[in-house]
């Protein structure tokens, strides 16, 4: 969890997607689940992220339902002694309603229980839509409870919507927070780069013997001083030809004096990723051609950018070059 976020944030944002849900509309949102990796470890675990800007909430195995009249409830992991000794600290149900900011809270385990109560009588519910695995099966199961109270006076929604609409053009505007996280992603990651050039040059002027994972390294070393959760996507490090490789990923390929260097990489700090791509001389300094074609490049991106058109300039050709 988020704790140096108010939860006023997190709360305005369900208010104003519960706003545009309707009167009787109710949303479901999950999590992301838990990964296995081998028999007994997961991979590291990574929130869904509509859920996360809905909650501030990191844990896994949790779902949160709001309704149109912007009451908020979680589901989440209890309280479990022994689980905590094993995998770590959990918020738990009575103490998320304050953490969070929430009207309601009860264990993950009550959901089916749960859920057919809160969806009787509203007419329609949201929840993404070809995400999460399995969801669409729950829903349709949670909904023939509520048919089966029909005869009872029970009414059950007669629409499914899909909430990835609302919450896109609701993420698609950057609030203050979320600026400033961004803005310090971006900082995080432009010192990687630089460290990781400045390393790569320095050891091979010592005749040390480099390769892309050493490289590697020196980014994730530097995402993680920042305080950076994890690299935001694998970090692409290519050496000579293999930044041809369009996804390419660091590997022990060795990096030679003389030869081009590509990175893209960047840290997710919060939530929100950065991404940079930079190619530069593995020893500090470009060859003729290689500066010929980087100054070229940088000149067309340039250009691209340039709100205003510039000067003709003939396209350039190697007779032409200085």
């Amino acid at each position: 969890m988020n704790t140096t976020v108010p939860t006023s944030l997190y709360a305005q944002r369900r208010a104003r997607m519960a706003a545009q849900l309707g009167p009787n509309g109710i949303a479901l949102i999950p999590t992301a689940p838990e990964r296995p990796r081998n028999r007994d470890t997961d991979y590291l675990y990574r929130h869904d992220s509509y859920f996360y800007y809905l909650t501030g909430f990191t844990e896994p195995n949790a779902r949160l339902v709001v309704t149109g009249d912007g009451a908020s409830t979680l589901f989440c992991q209890p309280k479990d002694v022994e689980r905590e000794i094993w995998d770590g600290y959990r918020l738990g149900p009575q103490a998320a309603v304050g953490a969070l900011g929430l009207q309601s809270a009860h264990s993950v385990t009550e959901l089916d229980a749960q859920l057919p109560k809160l969806l009787e009588n509203r007419d329609t519910v949201w929840y993404p839509f070809a995400i999460h695995q399995g969801l669409e099966e729950r829903v349709a199961g949670w909904l023939n409870k509520v048919r089966a109270r029909v005869r009872y006076g029970a009414l059950c929604p007669g629409q499914q919507r899909d909430l990835c609409a609302v919450l896109d053009e609701m993420r698609l505007v950057k609030d203050a927070h979320e600026q400033d996280i961004m803005r310090r992603a971006g900082a995080i990651s432009a010192r990687a780069h630089v460290r990781t050039m400045q390393s790569c040059a320095r050891m091979l002027r010592e005749g040390q013997d480099v390769r892309e994972y050493h490289l590697d390294a020196e980014l994730l070393h530097e995402f993680r001083m920042g305080g950076s959760q994890y690299p935001a996507y694998y970090s692409i490090v290519a050496a000579g030809a293999n930044a041809c490789v369009l996804h390419y990923r660091a590997d022990a390929a060795p990096v030679r004096p003389g030869e081009l260097v590509l990175i893209d990489a960047g840290c997710e700090l919060d939530g929100y990723a950065s991404d940079i791509t930079r190619t530069f001389p593995a020893d500090g300094r470009f060859t003729g051609p290689q500066r010929a074609l980087y100054d070229d490049w940088c000149w067309l991106r340039r250009k691209r950018r340039s709100p205003r058109p510039g000067p003709a300039r003939a396209s350039p050709t190697p007779t032409k070059r200085r």
